[in-house]
């Protein structure tokens, strides 16, 4: 049974969201006074938010997705 392309592209959606969501933690990570930029926290939860979007919305994905 193949996967109808609107899961496909959620399901590469997903992990190209979980891979930046990854990069912004790294980063956060190397500010050296512990304060991170106000704006890497910004971004990394709208990341989060549209990770949260795609599991409400294809909850098969929460299955496979790291």
């Amino acid at each position: 049974m193949s996967e109808d392309p609107e899961t496909a592209q959620a399901r590469m959606f997903l992990a190209e969201l979980e891979y930046y969501a990854e990069r912004l933690v790294r980063r956060r990570s190397q500010w050296r006074d512990d304060k991170p930029n106000q704006a890497i926290e910004v971004e990394l939860a709208q990341v989060h938010q549209q990770i949260r979007n795609l599991h409400q919305r294809f909850p098969g994905l929460r299955q496979t997705s790291g």
